[in-house]
């Protein structure tokens, strides 16, 4: 914002500057103008210029695409592990009601 402000003082100075009969003062405010300017396109650019920062933005969103898809997995998987234990569970306890009647079925293959 400030080179082109400073740009545009020196454009200004520059049509001063001529109406005077000074002419290297006129090319002066020419100059810098065109310099602050061409700083004021530079800065808008980046410091790597356009390309570097659209690139840059394009890995992120693939990065930040991928991201999700393994959060959606995670959460997924974490449902899947969930009901695995819960089945493990119930497993257990059928087994352990099971071993428990048996040797009441058939008190007689004790003796």
């Amino acid at each position: 914002m400030i080179a082109i402000a400073l740009s545009i003082l020196n454009v200004a100075g520059f049509g001063f500057a001529i109406g005077t009969a000074e002419p290297t003062h006129a090319l002066g405010h020419g100059i810098l103008a065109f310099g602050f300017g061409l700083w004021a396109t530079r800065l808008r650019q980046g410091p790597r210029g356009g390309g570097e920062l659209a690139r840059m933005q394009d890995l992120l969103e693939q990065q930040e695409a991928a991201l999700e898809d393994a959060r959606a997995a995670l959460s997924t998987q974490s449902f899947q592990l969930a009901e695995l234990q819960e089945r493990v569970d119930f497993a257990e306890r059928v087994l352990i009601q099971a071993r428990e009647r048996a040797p009441l079925e058939n008190p007689e293959k004790r003796e």
